[in-house]
């Protein structure tokens, strides 16, 4: 819509913000150096394994509450996580000494919701990858969520701002 997820708002923040941090560079070119060095976090929740529905997982894909940050997956691109984007996770989380994320790939023949992050990567050329915190019964009256998660989440957001410009200018936007 010309509002949500898939408007120009994010390029045309982006082109703006570069244009009134450097007037006598060719704006063009700005726009493309600040692409090309930016990153987008596109943070959510992330389905844990239910003790009742194991099967809906893949065995070795089993986000686990208070096990950290995952990385979600997804062959048919309903997440913007690729193998680039996702080592700039775990990089990041070693550089921190933080837990390394846990990896959720929707499983082929279960459907799959999305994000905001695969949009924004189609639209503006930026990078990005789609993370978030486990927690069961996802959409309900009862979701629920590790504390522990939430904590290690805090401090890595933190990290992520002090990277200083690794890989690039690190944005954090909730989905």
């Amino acid at each position: 819509s010309a509002v949500g997820a898939g408007s120009p708002i994010m390029g045309d923040a982006v082109r703006r913000i570069s244009s009134a941090l450097n007037r006598e560079m060719n704006s063009d070119d700005l726009v493309a150096a600040a692409v090309s060095r930016s990153f987008v976090l596109s943070v959510d929740m992330a389905h844990a394994v239910h003790p009742n529905y194991q099967a809906k997982h893949e065995k070795s894909h089993t986000p686990i509450m208070n096990k950290g940050l995952v990385i979600k997956s997804n062959s048919n691109q309903r997440y913007a996580s690729n193998p680039v984007t996702s080592f700039v996770v775990r990089e990041l989380a070693r550089r921190a000494g933080l837990p390394a994320p846990q990896e959720f790939v929707v499983r082929n023949d279960c459907p799959c919701g999305s994000t905001i992050g695969p949009i924004i990567s189609a639209t503006t050329g930026i990078r990005a990858v789609d993370v978030g915190l486990p927690q069961l019964s996802m959409h309900s009256i009862r979701e629920m969520m590790g504390k522990h998660d939430l904590q290690v989440h805090a401090r890595r957001g933190r990290a992520a701002r002090a990277a200083n410009g690794w890989p690039g200018h690190v944005l954090c936007f909730p989905t």
